[in-house]
């Protein structure tokens, strides 16, 4: 006997988003509140086909997709430069680049993922959404040539240090890394400065070294788990 999927209710959705979203910095149209709706109808059609996330819930795609990739949203506008391009690197259905995309539409957004299946999704969204300002990329970041991107923005999906040998060619000198951590181990931030040199996105010579820039805490209301974000630059100048 086939599976019944459970009806979406459009408004119950826009409503639960809109209440748990009130409770962050996230800044956001009555448009780009509807836009985030359709993005979880259509994750919530679509997942048992493609299997997106093991997350079936919808409140909890909300929560753990939505919310948890806005409330990175303030953290872009604090960042200390103008930031017009942003690489999601590990996007997978599209969080958080579809999200931020969709959040800020004054920036160009480019979501990079190895798994094509996932990026038809995303591709579907970008389209249905009419969203001008995202490309994608099929290809492990490690693989890709690219123009440097002012900011790279990452759901953690391996060790800090390894998310940094890979991801920092793609990086402008000035620009910033954000990974996004759930549980965040002082030996892996130890392995983030002990590295001395990557290789430039440019060139075959060795840059400095990572620095730790600063470590965010985020808020995402009513989720008991801790959330933060590593901000890490180019240079072994440390932050004061």
């Amino acid at each position: 006997m086939a599976k019944t999927v459970t009806p979406f209710d459009f408004a119950a959705c826009s409503t639960y988003m809109d209440s748990l979203l009130k409770q962050t910095h996230v800044t956001y149209s009555a448009e780009q509140l509807t836009a985030l709706t359709t993005l979880i109808e259509q994750l919530h059609t679509w997942n048992g086909a493609l299997n997106l996330t093991a997350i079936k819930d919808v409140k909890q795609m909300v929560l753990l997709h939505v919310v948890d990739s806005a409330v990175v949203s303030p953290v872009l506008k604090i960042l200390p430069l103008t930031v017009h391009t942003v690489a999601d690197v590990g996007t997978g259905a599209g969080f958080p680049g579809l999200v931020l995309a969709i959040l800020h539409p004054e920036m160009h957004f480019t979501l990079i993922d190895s798994v094509g299946k996932k990026l038809s999704f995303v591709r579907q969204m970008v389209a249905k959404l009419h969203l001008q300002n995202v490309e994608l990329i099929n290809k492990r970041c490690e693989d890709i040539s690219h123009e440097p991107f002012d900011c790279i923005v990452s759901r953690a999906f391996a060790p800090l240090e390894r998310m940094v040998k890979w991801c920092l060619p793609l990086l402008k000198a000035d620009g910033r890394f954000v990974a996004m951590k759930a549980n965040l181990e002082e030996e892996e931030l130890n392995d983030v400065k002990a590295l001395s040199a990557i290789t430039g996105s440019n060139a075959d010579s060795a840059v400095s070294a990572v620095t730790i820039d600063s470590i965010v805490p985020l808020q995402v209301p009513t989720l008991d788990a801790t959330r933060q974000v590593v901000i890490l630059k180019r240079g072994s100048t440390p932050a004061l």
